[in-house]
């Protein structure tokens, strides 16, 4: 029987050709919008790279101009929001105080000893999600960077990152319970 839905949505489909043309107006769109988020020049052509790539991955997906605008108006914000994040997120635990008072000898040993506990709760992690825990959590890596590293899609990398901290939070858990 003949499906129009599949013809429909075959013919509807943006090629390469269509995408590279729309591509110089899609960047505008995305250097605009990072722009508005409050980001320099340069950073700003940063994420319109960033979205050009994320949107060729999909531009097979994508049915028409008004789709691929759209769709780059919500991967900019997104990818601005993540960026934002990541570099307010270092901003400000470079400047916390610490939780301990550094005159107090108990505090000291108390706060050396969690350090101690919790390197090692990181050693019996399973090899992999330790490695992730430890380049993402003192190394400040990147998710996409992990990814490369270790040769494993980025996906793979936040669901092992996100294991490894509920495992390291129960176990921290357990600990104070006792």
């Amino acid at each position: 029987m003949f499906n129009i839905l599949r013809v429909v949505r075959y013919i509807s489909v943006m090629t390469q050709k269509e995408f590279t043309y729309l591509a110089g107006e899609t960047r505008a769109k995305a250097v605009s919008i990072a722009g508005q988020f409050g980001f320099a020049q340069d950073d700003a052509e940063d994420i319109a790279q960033d979205v050009m790539l994320k949107l060729w991955n999909l531009h097979e997906r994508l049915n028409n101009k008004a789709h691929l605008m759209a769709s780059a108006a919500i991967t900019a914000k997104r990818v601005c929001i993540d960026r934002w994040r990541t570099t307010h997120q270092h901003a400000d635990i470079a400047g916390t105080k610490p939780l301990i008072d550094e005159d107090s000898l108990y505090d000291c040993l108390e706060y050396t000893e969690l350090e101690h506990w919790i390197g090692e709760q990181i050693d019996s992690l399973p090899s992999t999600a330790g490695m992730v825990l430890r380049m993402r959590q003192l190394e400040h890596r990147e998710i996409d960077e992990i990814a490369d590293i270790l040769g494993i899609r980025a996906t793979s990398v936040s669901t092992l990152l996100s294991r490894a901290r509920n495992e390291l939070l129960n176990k921290l858990k357990r600990r104070n319970q006792q």
